[in-house]
């Protein structure tokens, strides 16, 4: 596949994506519309099976964001557990493996080398490493939104030549990285206060209940923390599959917003 001539796509015509990335559109995103807030809460259940609600997460983020490129009316469709969707998600695992295997196996090369007393090798490695790592880190978005959007797999077959899409629009897709960046960090800290509140009151409660004391070993247990674990779990998912659609629409519209079309040429100033 000759992904050479795809690196250059405009948008399609019919696309509502937006000329500009802005933080509020990307938050609200994921719960402006009815369909949207279904999507995320169906998501949120879907966790509750742990890896294979992880995969189908992937996969509906995948849709998602082709949809909202192709312009598809809703973009959020519902989610079921379909054959396609795993597939999709199945796919970004494979990206996501594939983009962290080469730094991972310099990674485990170190290690070998500074067990065998090879320090400076080890931290050639390690450093090698980390470059790696992050240049996955910043390049497997674009890759992935392209993959979805266009069909093309450049994210599997030349890697490396993701940084000329992501240079061009460096700027914006940044910006994606910030607004990624601050979703992933509200899915994080929110339970995390959310369990401050409650955790204090439970080792209070563990030293003034040995285990094994007389009396039931939930006597004394705090109120607090029989409402507070759940919910803490349920805000947990929700943001979780929350911040995943936040990413999705954030990199789609960083790549393809205020694309220029074909056979536009710009008015000369006067």
């Amino acid at each position: 596949m000759d992904t050479s001539s795809q690196l250059d796509r405009p948008v399609p015509a019919s696309s509502p994506l937006p000329s500009k990335l802005r933080w509020s559109s990307a938050w609200l995103f994921p719960v402006a519309t009815p369909q949207a807030r279904a999507g995320v809460l169906t998501g949120a259940l879907a966790l509750l099976t742990l890896l294979p609600g992880w995969v189908l997460n992937l996969g509906y983020r995948w849709e998602v964001a082709t949809r909202l490129y192709t312009g598809q009316s809703p973009a959020f469709p519902p989610l079921h557990w379909s054959h396609s969707v795993m597939r999709q998600g199945l796919i970004v695992c494979q990206v996501i493996a594939l983009s962290v295997s080469p730094g991972t196996a310099l990674a485990l090369l170190g290690a070998s080398a500074w067990r065998l007393g090879a320090d400076l090798l080890a931290l050639i490695c390690w450093l090698a490493a980390g470059v790696l790592v992050l240049a996955a880190v910043l390049l497997v978005p674009a890759g992935m939104t392209r993959l979805g959007c266009e069909g093309d797999r450049m994210v599997f077959t030349a890697p490396w030549r993701l940084w000329r899409t992501v240079r061009q629009r460096l700027g914006v897709y940044a910006c994606a990285w910030w607004i990624t960046g601050s979703a992933i960090g509200v899915s994080l800290g929110v339970p995390v206060l959310l369990g401050s509140t409650w955790w204090p009151a439970v080792q209070r409660w563990a030293h003034a209940s040995p285990f094994a004391g007389p009396g039931p070993f939930l006597e004394g247990f705090p109120l607090i923390a029989f409402l507070i674990i759940p919910l803490n779990l349920v805000f947990f998912f929700v943001l979780s599959v929350w911040a995943w659609q936040v990413a999705g629409y954030a990199f789609t519209v960083a790549l393809y917003g205020a694309q220029p079309q074909r056979g536009q040429t710009t008015a000369p100033h006067a």
